[in-house]
Formats: structure tokens, sequence, C-alpha cells
């Protein structure tokens, strides 16, 4: 039996997962990524995580088919380089398709992660069974990947799914695109910590604040459990960024009709206290009847649903060749 191996970079952990084909996982792992160390050193620990965990499935060098890499940032699928990648500084124009297939001598196929985390949940997850989907993950920053008639949607350039920098607050705060008002900069794990900095530096006294006293950083999560506390400022951020989410949304089913969006991402993990709002403001903003057909989904394959996704789509495509080779 031959092996495959999916990695998610990612600009935090790097995990890697060895399975075989039809996507059961044996085995899966988390590495550091130490992004700020600089590209060469994420490179060396690329090739220790997936060392470690061949060594860990007992599974030899030549027993590899093939390895799917999922990674941040603007993948340019036709040219197969990393255009940008904010949580990965250095790694700009970097050909790490084709620099990783000559250091393994195996085939290797890249993808953009959101692309791949929405793949696996179409394949696997909460879109399992459907034809038209969007994926959205909610964490530090916002990604989002279109399915559409059973296939990733990647546009002309292959940078299609960029939900995160629909533009939904003319002149608003700063986003690391460069333009302003951007719905990660208004709705992200970040924006929500940085509203609740705003909170915590005034005078009021608030559960908020209370909850942080002794801690390091304020992130999104205490801003959350906050909200749950029944802390009104804490409560005012969760439902202006759920309120700019669904408004991207329901941008996204006027122009897409999608039958699910699937939200994912660490913020998700909130509940009903993100998706109650959402789901109302995305009604409200919607047309209909596209607004009434789709469903509000959590995605349900949380951090797995990258490499899912990848080695999904590099097994589909060793496939595609091994018939082509044979005629069919």
């Amino acid at each position: 039996m031959k092996y495959l191996l999916g990695v998610d970079l990612g600009g935090t952990n790097i995990q890697v997962a060895l399975a075989e084909r039809g996507g059961k996982i044996l085995r899966s792992q988390k590495f550091s990524t130490e992004a700020a160390t600089g590209r060469e050193n994420v490179w060396r620990n690329i090739l220790a995580g997936l060392e470690t965990v061949l060594e860990q499935g007992l599974v030899p060098r030549d027993r590899l088919a093939g390895v799917g890499v999922c990674t941040a940032g603007f993948f340019d699928y036709y040219s197969r380089t990393i255009i940008s990648s904010p949580n990965l500084p250095g790694w700009e124009g970097f050909p790490l398709e084709k620099r990783l297939s000559q250091e393994l001598a195996l085939p290797v196929l890249v993808e953009n992660d959101a692309n791949a985390a929405a793949y696996g949940e179409f394949i696997f997850g909460a879109g399992k069974g459907k034809r038209n989907m969007v994926n959205v993950t909610l964490g530090t920053g916002i990604g989002g990947g279109i399915i559409i008639e059973g296939e990733i949607y990647r546009g002309s350039g292959g940078f299609a799914g960029e939900i995160g920098h629909l533009p939904v607050l003319p002149g608003g705060p700063l986003c690391g695109c460069g333009r302003r008002g951007c719905l990660e900069c208004l709705a992200s794990g970040n924006a929500i910590a940085r509203e609740g900095q705003a909170v915590i530096a005034g005078e009021a006294r608030t559960i908020l604040r209370d909850m942080v006293e002794d801690q390091e950083e304020l992130t999104a999560y205490h801003v959350f459990e906050a909200a749950k506390d029944g802390d009104r400022e804490a409560a005012d951020i969760v439902a202006k960024a759920a309120c700019y989410l669904g408004r991207a949304l329901a941008t996204v089913v006027n122009l897409l009709n999608p039958e699910i969006i699937t939200l994912g991402g660490g913020m998700a993990a909130a509940g009903e206290i993100i998706f109650e709002p959402v789901q109302r403001c995305l009604k409200e903003l919607s047309i209909q009847p596209a607004g009434e057909m789709v469903e509000l989904l959590p995605a349900v394959l949380g951090e797995e649903a990258g490499v899912r996704g990848i080695l999904t789509l590099v097994e589909q495509a060793l496939f595609q060749v091994v018939n082509a080779c044979k005629g069919y």
C-alpha cells in the first residue's frame, strides 16, 4: 500500500498527517513553525516534521506516493509560487511545490489553506452531500473557500475566496492587506481583541478588565467570555463583529447562492453568541429566496480540515496522472 503525507503550514504551527488512500489518517502531529526565525529555519522544521511522522507511522520513504501542502497567504495556483504571506515572512515568490518535490523526490501538490479546508469540509464534514458551499475560517484572520458544483472555485488567477478582504466599512480600520474597512480588520480574532483592548484602556470598570488584570495579553476569547457573563461593552464588540460578518456573508449569498455556509476556526467555537447575530444579519440583508435557502452551519472537522482537504486533493491529482498514463 502507498501512503500520503499532508501538511498544513501556518504562521504558528505546522500540522503533518500520514494517511492511507481514501483519507484515513494514521498519524498526525503539530510542530512549531517558528515563522519569525526565517524561511530556511521553517523549511527545516517542515522536513523534520515529515520525517518524524513517517518514523512514528513506521512507513519508509519509498512507501510514499506523494505529499500535499496547504499554506496560508496568497498562493498563485497557476505559477505554483507563494505571492505573499503575512504570517510567513520571507516566503514571497518561493516555489514551495518545486523545492519540496526536488527535496523528497516525490510528487508534491501545494494549495491555499482556506481552499484545502473548504474542500476537506466539503468531502468529509458539514458539506458532505452538497454541491455548492462556502467555508469561512474565523481565527486570527478570516479565510474563505468556495466550492461550486463540487469543485474548488479559484478564479482567473487562483485568488478567489478572499472573504476576509471584502470591503464592508469604507474608511474603517487599516487591514493587513493595506486597505481600510476589510471584513478581517473588523470581525477577526485580532479585530475583536483590538476593540477589547480599547475598552480596558478606558476608565470604566468592566468584567472584561477584571478577567485580564493579570493576563499578559487580551484575546478574542476573553471578549467572548465576558460577553457571555453579561459585560455590556464586550457584548457590543461581539455584536458589531457579528453584524459585519453577516453583512459580508449576505454579499456572498447574493452573489453565489450557496446551499450552505460553514463557519470554522477558533472564533466559531464561541457558539450561539456569534452564530445567532450572524444568522440574523445574513437573513436581513440577503436577497430572497437565496437567503432563505442557505444554511449557516458550524464546520465539524476543526484543525483537521486543511490536512483532510489537501490529502484528498493530492490523491485525486495522483489518480488522474495514473489514469492518464494508462490511457483511460
